[in-house]
């Protein structure tokens, strides 16, 4: 496969000449459950499994060219188009690194995947333009929370779902998420007080239920922390009428996160799709 090309210098050796390297595009999915999310440097996490699994597979994929040790995490580059929390999954994460020109996609594909544990894997390793960064670059990003409603709990989905015993009012729920839809300062909803500028983009919010299973499907251009398991425990407690459509749209007026629920918990929440131009 032929991927756009640029040189650096990722060796410590100065006399080294520069290596051409090639920008990848990493389709990932993974079971959240025992991961400290996706951001390196909190205990387990998928960041730092996927860059191991990259590593190890480059001498096998690059026939040998790479040599074991002499390509390291800060040459990779792997950036992940979404920081998932602790305990939440992903279908479609998407993640850009640079590689070592040379280097087979499909082998590296196989060879890292056999570098991984079970719960998680690289579906697709694609060429990507130059410089693709796969947060920065990222058009809007969907996201799906799943919920088992009604007395009877799901234990084969319990570690995927969250249980609310009661039924819940699908119409306030819609209405709900047409308050939210927009463009909006979303600070009743992030824990995030770091953030100076909180407003978003939600592009679509959808509710589509089969039986028990009821999932939430949020699209924007990008969220804030704990904004969509905030925003999925508010439309909670306006389908148990806790909340009314229009107390929805007085959270988003009243700019104070003390006054909204606390979050949906983080094993309901999966990333599904990052989309680009």
């Amino acid at each position: 496969m032929q991927r756009d090309r640029h040189t650096a210098q990722p060796r410590a050796d100065k006399n080294s000449s520069p290596i051409p390297l090639g920008s990848i595009k990493l389709i990932i999915a993974y079971d959240g459950s025992r991961f400290r999310g996706w951001q390196k440097g909190n205990g387990r996490t998928v960041q730092a499994f996927i860059e191991q699994a990259l590593l190890a597979a480059l001498p096998r994929a690059s026939g040998g060219a790479v040599k074991p040790g002499s390509y390291s995490e800060t040459d990779l580059h792997l950036v992940g188009a979404g920081r998932t929390d602790a305990g939440v999954h992903a279908e479609g994460q998407v993640a850009s690194a640079l590689l070592p020109a040379g280097v087979s996609l499909e082998l590296l594909l196989g060879a890292a995947n056999a570098e991984l544990p079970s719960d998680a894997a690289i579906k697709a390793i694609q060429p990507a333009p130059e410089r693709f960064h796969a947060r920065y670059h990222a058009k809007s990003r969907t996201y799906r929370y799943s919920i088992i409603s009604g007395p009877i709990g799901d234990p084969f989905r319990a570690a995927y779902s969250w249980h609310i015993p009661e039924e819940l009012n699908l119409d306030a729920m819609k209405q709900g998420a047409a308050s939210l839809t927009g463009t909006h300062d979303f600070t009743s909803f992030t824990a995030d007080k770091s953030k100076s500028n909180r407003v978003r983009i939600i592009h679509r919010i959808s509710i589509e239920q089969r039986g028990p299973n009821l999932d939430i499907f949020f699209t924007a251009d990008s969220f804030l922390w704990n904004q969509v398991r905030i925003m999925t425990s508010v439309l909670v407690q306006t389908g148990l009428g806790k909340l009314s459509p229009d107390d929805v749209a007085a959270l988003l007026e009243a700019k104070n996160r003390s006054l909204a629920p606390p979050s949906a918990p983080a094993q309901g929440l999966y990333l599904v799709a990052v989309s680009y131009e």
